[in-house]
């Protein structure tokens, strides 16, 4: 017999080449076998077990769906690889090889290479099928699905469901197995979170904050005794990652923990999709049933997906409006105004990427249809990545049931409502990226339900009537994140009000870049702080000091599990002239230093400072010369553990360090380091003006 093995590899992997190829042996087969077979009613046995399997292959080849597949999974490449060998081995051998063969074991041959056929079908991953877009490019500032792409996709679907691909995928043992996992999650809260992932498009990168927020607002989860509601989703996240039903995404080691991305598996998705549809979650069109609908009528949740435009509210008007993935936005006043029963408007994007942003017409005009005397149950607003909204309206700080206003990166706002203390029910306020807004508004003191309040802006006095010493009334405050403007004038000792804060658990502070001239000025106002002594997150960029300040202490810092340092003139982590004795050692647990092209830091010395340290990340510091920087590092004690079991265990700090450094470098093959948030927030906090 000749010898296939070759040539089946060399053919498989052409998607153009493959089937043409395929179909040609299967009729030479066909026509063998028929010559060596009685005429009568056998031959139309065997003839039309052939042609059952032509016609399943003749259609993907008609519709030119392989060529389509931009990568084909390993799976569907052995299942055409055994398909093209048994017709080469069982039919086109020579004739002593296969001279034994009867009838009856040709048709049941034929009749498992028709199931060949079908499993095939099932197993082509539909969502790899859709017709590639133009990406955007950063210089755009208006992009949205051509009117071709979504034809294509809605062409796509009908051919798909004429070839039964669809009842394929959802009647196969995998997704069987898949659907058990689903129903051994605990709880309503946790399926109902899990359900929530059926809406994104195929191979999206999710960003968890945003989810959560999505959660909190529809009532998926709710705050319970001992915990917030927002920790309560940050733990179904972790769960959901854990159980290895969502991705994480992302370079970190132990990515399970502190991811705050995830993606979703195609056939994870595909599940979701016919669970969330037959529980009305959500309503999937069907022109193309992998997507959701803006149509509302029984579900009362609007998606917003590609050029769609939303229906007029009815009876029953929409719960949650979610803007899935447009990405121009315009809307008549009207129909917002006419949103009665809102309690989710997700405007703005969820996408992890910062270069993803939306547009809106008219600086947003629209946004004045929301109406504080519609809104009795309305609780969460996301405007979040934005483009072209300068100011917001005041109606919306006028919506008392609002918990969550989500206006980050928002570029070109410039200016808030003079007065904002209408929202006694605002649990979480981010105005963190909006680089142009030039003070913070009045009553952010009197937000008593405030928990999370994010880019709070130190700015000239004229400009920020709500300063730091206004949050101390803020019992419930545990997250805060601070922003140092270019025209930031500090009250003396403005600072040490953080200490007050004793709720506080999580604290960022950014700096702006300022001329040389105003460095100095800035550098030495920046010496006079104090934190909360229950402080666990201590998150500084671009920080001005380049010897570390007192206050970055581990005396003081007692509690701190996690530090991060991004960017700025720090060289060292020392404090000179003290010893390090224990109670000197941190007691962090997770270390992040990046793109400090002044420090210099050995890895003995992270091991003797932090010696309770689980992850550590050391990336573009120390800049040997330009834009050459000392090898980075992402280390986990974890992966340590387990790299070093089999030789015995460390006795010198020296030789765990040499551990590490191996590590790093067997990593750095496998990792892609800088991730483009981190960098493009980089960029903005310390490398916008030359020096």
């Amino acid at each position: 017999m000749r010898n296939v093995t070759s040539t089946s590899a060399s053919t498989s992997r052409n998607a153009e080449k493959f089937l043409p190829k395929l179909l040609d042996r299967l009729g030479k087969a066909k026509a063998k076998v028929i010559a060596n077979i009685n005429p009568g009613d056998d031959q139309e046995v065997v003839l039309s077990r052939f042609q059952k399997i032509e016609d399943g292959l003749q259609q993907m080849e008609d519709l030119k769906l392989l060529p389509r597949v931009t990568l084909w999974e390993h799976t569907l490449f052995n299942q055409f690889t055994v398909l093209e060998r048994r017709v080469d081995k069982f039919f086109l051998g020579d004739d002593e090889s296969n001279a034994f063969i009867g009838l009856e074991a040709i048709t049941s041959f034929l009749t498992s290479m028709i199931e060949n056929v079908d499993q095939i079908k099932a197993s082509i991953p539909v969502v790899k099928l859709m017709p590639s877009y133009p990406k955007r490019s950063l210089e755009f500032t208006h992009w949205s699905l051509p009117e071709l792409g979504l034809t294509a996709i809605k062409t796509l679907s009908q051919e798909l469901s004429q070839m039964g691909v669809e009842n394929g995928i959802y009647e196969s043992r995998a997704m069987a197995n898949m659907r058990r996992s689903y129903e051994h999650l605990e709880g309503t809260e946790l399926r109902l979170c899990f359900l929530s992932f059926s809406i994104f498009p195929a191979e999206s990168v999710i960003k968890k904050r945003p989810l959560i927020y999505w959660w909190i607002g529809e009532g998926f989860i709710t705050a319970t005794q001992d915990k917030t509601a927002e920790e309560v989703g940050d733990e179904i996240f972790g769960k959901l990652m854990k159980q290895g039903l969502i991705q994480p995404h992302g370079n970190a080691v132990n990515a399970s923990s502190i991811s705050t991305s995830c993606t979703l598996h195609p056939w994870i998705r595909y599940m979701l999709i016919g669970l969330a549809r037959d529980a009305l979650l959500f309503h999937f069109d069907s022109s193309w049933p992998w997507m959701p609908s803006c149509q509302a009528s029984v579900c009362r949740r609007q998606c917003l997906v590609f050029d769609q435009n939303p229906t007029s509210p009815g009876e029953e008007d929409p719960l949650t409006v979610f803007n899935v993935n447009r990405n121009y936005l315009s809307f008549k006043r009207e129909w917002l105004s006419k949103l009665k029963n809102v309690v989710v408007l997700q405007l703005g994007r969820w996408q992890s990427s910062p270069t993803h942003h939306i547009e809106v017409d008219d600086e947003g005009l629209f946004l004045k249809g929301i109406g504080a005397q519609h809104y009795l149950s309305f609780k969460y607003l996301s405007l979040r990545g934005m483009s072209g909204i300068t100011r917001i309206p005041s109606c919306i700080f006028n919506i008392i049931s609002l918990e969550i206003l989500d206006l980050r990166a928002c570029h070109n706002l410039e200016t808030l409502p003079s007065d904002i203390s209408s929202l006694r029910k605002l649990t979480h306020l981010d105005i963190s990226e909006c680089y142009f807004l030039e003070g913070m508004p009045k009553g952010i003191g009197k937000l008593s339900s405030l928990e999370v309040l994010k880019g709070f802006l130190i700015a000239n006095l004229k400009n920020t009537p709500s300063r730091l010493g206004d949050l101390v009334k803020l019992k419930k405050l545990r997250r805060l994140s601070i922003y140092i403007g270019i025209e930031a004038v500090m009250q003396d000792k403005e600072f040490e009000n953080l200490k007050e804060i004793s709720s506080l658990r999580r604290l960022k502070i950014s700096w702006a870049v300022v001329s040389p001239e105003l460095r100095g000025k800035i550098a030495r106002q920046s010496l006079d702080f104090s934190f909360p002594p229950d402080l666990e997150k201590l998150d500084l960029q671009g920080i001005p000091l380049k010897e570390v300040p007192p206050w970055l202490n581990p005396r003081q810092l007692t509690n701190m599990k996690k530090l991060y340092i991004r960017g700025g003139e720090l060289c060292s982590l020392d404090h000179a002239g003290e010893e390090t004795v224990t109670e000197c050692k941190w007691r962090v647990e997770i270390l992040r230093l990046k793109y400090l092209s002044n420090m210099k830091i050995e890895l003995t010395e992270v091991e003797d400072q932090f010696p309770h340290l689980l992850y550590l990340e050391k990336v573009k510091c120390h800049e040997i010369e330009k834009d050459k920087y000392e090898k980075n590092i992402f280390w986990s004690k974890s992966q340590a553990k387990k790299a070093t079991s089999h030789k015995g265990p460390i006795q010198t700090s020296h030789k765990r360090a040499i551990t590490i450094t191996e590590r790093s470098n067997i990593k750095i093959k496998k990792i892609r380091y800088v991730s483009t948030n981190d960098q493009a927030r980089s960029k903005k906090l310390w490398h916008r003006h030359p020096n």
